[in-house]
């Protein structure tokens, strides 16, 4: 038919007529939901004329595509707003992010949280206002002049580092903002919004540019999800881990040493217990540990590679004997160039391998003051680090007792199973790249073999191989990325490691990079986050407090105390006199999970009251059966 065009809506083959929009074809669907399209499987906007033999498929606000699409409009619903609000505020970059969006922004103050409110109310006029959400496109040059008349020298700076002649910009009533899109239709689409909280961020992330305010949001597809979203966040702050590490008495830090950890006794003990399991493994599965130094020459770097790849983000200093100039020392980021030294000690036969050498040596990053967040990113960590050299057919035999091992550590944890990621190969690298593919695809197919599903984490793979990366769910359902394995070619080529075959001729071994809990300091802001601080009775650093009634009872309560402690517990007394409520409650606010009661009625029969901290009700047992109890309470490995 003159005028008609043949597309697929839907999976349905159709005939529409020439110049039909995408949201045209699409009347009716998702209820209301309908945010944008999918045309020939790229995301548009609904105004988007769709070509002949098209497929056109419906993007709705509460699917992962359509939820990004939503938050980036309500980004630059705030943004219209703020700049509003405050005149002579400039604009710079707003995405939409995992779990909401962030807005930078040049202005002559920061913003405070007491702006969000006012901020919030003026988002909610210009949706009531259900503003059309345009497309503008034009010439680089043409965006560049009307961004400059506005002020927006941010703008002009993004525009003049783009190739692209023609840009396009998106105008919401008198407000536009240079961005490719898409978006939804109106301002009327953005309904279940909330302003978070604010920060500080350098433009384009550089501590040499200025400092920007930056405001944090989030928004759904209903009010329902937004207020789960808003409960959740409001218990993932009560179990905030530096919170806990705070009112646990677990650890802190201080500006004299950025991004490293004190631990306090009740926080070694955590730590040390940690150590303690993973060593238990190690015996099982066949590791021998090693000490290796923090401090090395920068010769080491290079072989290694670090120094071509990663020296940004190393900690470098010199000794003074070469005199003034260059640093010619590297604090360790990672220990495989010293595990590759121990390797590379003696002569190997094909009968030693493979080798597994472990290592929980500090390490060292410079990470920058911006990105730091208590635990979970710092700069002085240790890891439960392993290095495996091994031959070419032990390889898939080596990977799967690892993925064995993460089962087992995350289960006896606590944890759900983890996720899988295969994160290939990054622009910078090492080696070539059909050896990044043939590595790429040992990595996926024992994925595959250990009944794990995983998605393709394009370009995030170490500088010298591809890595398995496991993400862990917490108790508020997000992901933690913890453990890795990766599969190395390049550093025993860089390190010349070989070892003599079964024909007497040299070979060179594939060496595996692992570690399960990961960072441990990390790892203990996880478990904090996940458990709300209530650890599995093996990792409380108090396990059992003894409460005394009275004075009469003291001697016993002692008694029992000693009994427990010579059962391996961890004990401590609260002889004090105080009410025995205060002491229950300080007791529980610690997150002690055994709290023993002694009174003049238990110390004639010669037993205790038992309060678990884990909701159980209070029981009355004799001290052989609170001693069996203790004894059943065993750790794991």
């Amino acid at each position: 038919m003159e005028g008609k065009i043949s597309v697929t809506v839907a999976g349905r083959p159709v005939q529409v007529a020439h110049g039909a929009s995408a949201g045209q074809l699409l009347k009716g669907f998702g209820n209301g939901r309908l945010v944008a399209a999918r045309v020939n499987g790229k995301p548009v906007d609904l105004s988007c004329p769709v070509g002949e033999g098209a497929t056109v498929e419906p993007v709705l606000a509460d699917s992962p595509e359509g939820l990004e699409i939503l938050r980036h409009s309500t980004a630059h619903l705030m943004a219209q707003a703020v700049q509003q609000l405050f005149p002579g505020v400039q604009v710079t970059i707003g995405p939409a992010i995992e779990e909401g969006f962030y807005y930078d922004f040049a202005a002559p103050r920061p913003f405070a949280l007491d702006d969000l409110p006012r901020i919030e109310a003026r988002m909610r006029e210009l949706a009531g206002l259900d503003l059309k959400i345009e497309r503008l496109e034009m010439s680089r040059e043409e965006a560049v002049a009307r961004f400059a008349a506005l002020g927006e020298r941010y703008k002009v700076e993004i525009l003049s580092q783009l190739q692209e002649p023609r840009v396009s910009v998106y105008r919401q009533g008198d407000w536009m903002d240079l961005c490719r899109g898409p978006h939804v239709p109106s301002t009327g689409h953005l309904q279940a919004f909330k302003l978070l909280s604010v920060a500080g961020a350098y433009w384009r992330g550089d501590e040499r540019n200025p400092m920007l305010s930056r405001i944090y949001g989030t928004s759904f597809a209903s009010e329902r999800e937004l207020a789960e979203h808003l409960r959740l966040l409001e218990l993932a702050r009560q179990r905030d881990h530096r919170k806990l590490g705070r009112e646990l008495e677990l650890f802190f830090f201080d500006p004299v040493s950025p991004g490293s950890a004190f631990f306090l006794p009740r926080g070694t003990v955590i730590y040390r217990e940690l150590e303690s399991y993973i060593r238990r493994l190690y015996r099982r599965y066949g590791f021998a540990e090693v000490i290796t130094p923090e401090l090395f020459r920068n010769e080491l770097w290079q072989r290694s590679g670090h120094w071509e790849m990663f020296r940004e983000n190393m900690f470098l200093t010199s000794d003074g004997e070469r005199g003034a100039g260059a640093p010619d020392y590297g604090l360790k980021p990672m220990n495989c160039p010293g595990h590759a030294l121990i390797y590379r000690l003696e002569k190997r036969s094909y009968r030693d391998l493979p080798l597994r050498l472990a290592d929980f040596g500090r390490l060292h990053r410079a990470e920058r003051a911006g990105v730091l967040h208590g635990l979970t990113r710092v700069r002085a960590m240790a890891q439960d680090d392993a290095h495996i050299f091994c031959l070419e057919g032990q390889v898939g035999a080596e990977i799967d007792r690892n993925l064995q091992m993460v089962k087992e550590v995350y289960q006896a944890l606590g944890f759900g199973p983890p996720k899988a990621r295969l994160a290939t190969m990054p622009d910078k690298h090492l080696g070539s790249e059909e050896l990044w593919r043939q590595s790429e695809a040992v990595l996926a197919q024992a994925l595959e073999r250990n009944g794990f599903g995983y998605v393709v984490n394009r370009g995030e793979g170490a500088f010298y191989g591809p890595k398995i990366e496991l993400y862990v769910p917490d108790a508020l359902g997000r992901n933690w990325q913890l453990a890795t394995i990766q599969l190395d070619y390049n550093l025993p080529q860089r390190f010349d490691l070989s070892y003599i075959d079964a024909s007497g001729l040299p070979a060179r071994p594939v060496m595996i990079h692992r570690a399960i809990l990961g960072s441990i300091e990390r790892f203990i802001g996880v478990l904090l986050e996940h458990t709300g601080g209530v650890l599995p009775f093996w990792l409380a650093p108090e396990q059992v407090r003894v409460l005394s009634l009275s004075e009469k009872v003291e001697p016993y309560a002692a008694e029992v105390a000693e009994l427990l402690e010579r059962r391996g517990a961890r004990v401590a007394r609260d002889l004090r006199n105080e009410k025995l409520g205060l002491k229950v409650r300080q007791a529980e606010l610690a997150k002690v999970p055994y709290i023993v009661v002694v009174g003049e009625r238990e110390a004639a029969q010669r037993g205790v009251s038992l309060r678990r901290l884990r909701g159980a009700k209070q029981e009355s047992l004799s001290l052989e059966q609170l001693a069996a109890l203790i004894g059943q309470e065993a750790p794991p490995g």
